[in-house]
């Protein structure tokens, strides 16, 4: 491996992880070790961020821009689990290696941790489940060490004890703050802490800070969002387009309103779009199906800056997508009303920032990279679908025997052919893709399957 690409993996590793672990992740700590001043140099010079070395661990403070809706701990559901968490993690403060605990004891100093400010009962389910997040993300996190017990059986059963261990890399854990927090005065001063004062102005390198740290961190940057010396810096800046693929798996591609940051490879730790989940298929549907909507409204293909349609407009288009698609779509989105799968594909898009619900005026406003990417079934799949169709039809208009003429299956392969804008499906191909609908077959009749056909 050259040392260009070494340094590349010990980047994405600390990129793609909240810190890497010699125990964990032995290959990526020692190879960060051993470009350690390369690897610190570039995000000092590129973010602002600093490289911090723990106890067998390496970590980079990876401080957004701003703060955006889907940013978080994923597994915390309430905020009431983020400051049981905080309780947790002032109980570790002090704790030595061999001060083991029990989760009741923890429990204990939890309730009275918050004295006036917050009251914490156990009695109260949710409060328990908050408890129940906290702890077990403590434990996914290495921060604590089960010995003897299980955290899934105290979901359900106060009774039960588990003793902990601390593992002494909770100190890690929480971001460097060069004063008390409570002496910041907004988020914006604890989002620019130990980087630059919030009214202070961007010079230099600070401007290639500030728009990586909205590129990293955010699905998408529209240019609006960017100040007038953002701008600038950008337009004269093409080493910054240069080096991004150099030192990551990312390269920049710029439009006329918006910036994105493309993944080059498929195997990343980070959520990407599309993913592997049934909604980003549905997403990519829908995508196909806006773009040919907006071309139907407007005549363009999408628009330069934004696009507004009334909600009841976008919620009639997933009556329309789901009976083109539905039929491919997993068990949850066949049987959903359309009304709750366009709830769920709108809060995707907003949280990749592709879409605008606005509530006040009952419009969603769609932005360009909504159809970026759109998507549709295989081919193969498509024909079967087609096929089943047609054998229904021929069901339905005559009390046929299911035994299929080849020059008739020949004529649907065909028009099937002249009606798709994709690759001509060959016969072979085809008879393949319903080999699992066919009994028997001969040269001149395929003998179907009643039962499979009219159940597909």
């Amino acid at each position: 491996m050259e040392e260009i690409e070494q340094i590349r993996k010990g980047i994405t590793a600390l990129m793609e992880n909240f810190w890497i672990q010699k125990k964990n992740n032995p290959d990526e700590y020692m190879l960060i070790k051993r470009h350690k001043r390369v690897i610190k140099n570039y995000f000092s010079d590129y973010f602002g961020y600093q490289l911090f070395t723990g106890i067998d661990l390496f970590k980079v403070e990876k401080v957004p821009y701003q703060a955006e809706v889907w940013m978080g701990i994923q597994d915390f559901k309430e905020p009431i689990d983020y400051s049981i968490f905080v309780a947790i993690l002032a109980y570790l403060e002090d704790k030595a290696k061999d001060d083991l605990f029990l989760i009741s004891t923890m429990a204990d100093y939890v309730k009275n941790f918050f004295r006036n400010e917050l009251e914490v009962k156990w009695e109260i389910h949710s409060h328990r489940l908050s408890f129940y997040r906290a702890m077990k993300y403590a434990q996914s996190m290495d921060l604590i060490e089960s010995l003897e017990g299980e955290i899934e059986r105290y979901k359900t059963d106060k009774e039960e004890e588990i003793l902990y261990r601390p593992t002494l890399i909770s100190k890690y854990y929480m971001r460097l703050f060069s004063k008390p927090i409570q002496e910041f005065q907004s988020n914006a001063d604890i989002l620019t802490d130990r980087w630059r004062y919030p009214s202070q102005e961007l010079e230099g390198k600070d401007h290639l800070q500030s728009l990586n740290r909205r590129l990293f961190f955010s699905p998408v940057v529209y240019k609006d969002e960017l100040t007038d010396r953002e701008k600038k810096y950008l337009n004269q800046q093409t080493r910054m387009v240069e080096d991004i693929p150099k030192y990551t798996n990312f390269e920049l591609e710029i439009y006329r309103n918006e910036l994105l940051l493309i993944s080059t490879e498929k195997n990343v730790t980070g959520q990407q779009h599309p993913g592997l989940k049934t909604i980003s298929d549905v997403v990519l549907q829908f995508s196909a199906l806006v773009k040919r909507k907006i071309k139907e409204l407007s005549d363009e293909e999408f628009p330069d800056a934004e696009f507004v349609v009334g909600r009841r407009r976008f919620d009639q288009w997933f009556e329309e997508l789901k009976e083109k698609f539905g039929h491919g779509w997993s068990k949850e989105f066949r049987e959903a009303y359309p009304d709750d799968i366009a709830n769920k594909v709108l809060r995707y898009l907003e949280d990749w920032k592709f879409t605008f619900n606005d509530v006040q005026s009952h419009s969603v406003v769609l932005y360009p990279p909504v159809v970026r990417i759109g998507g549709d079934f295989p081919r193969e799949y498509k024909f079967e679908r087609c096929f089943i169709d047609r054998m229904n039809e021929l069901n339905t208009f005559s009390n046929w025997d299911f035994n299929l003429p080849i020059p008739i299956f020949e004529e649907i392969v065909n028009e099937f052919n002249n009606a798709s804008n994709q690759t001509a499906l060959r016969l072979k191909t085809a008879l393949d893709v319903v080999e699992k609908y066919v009994l028997r077959k001969d040269e001149q009749f395929l003998e179907l399957d009643k039962e499979k056909i009219e159940g597909a």
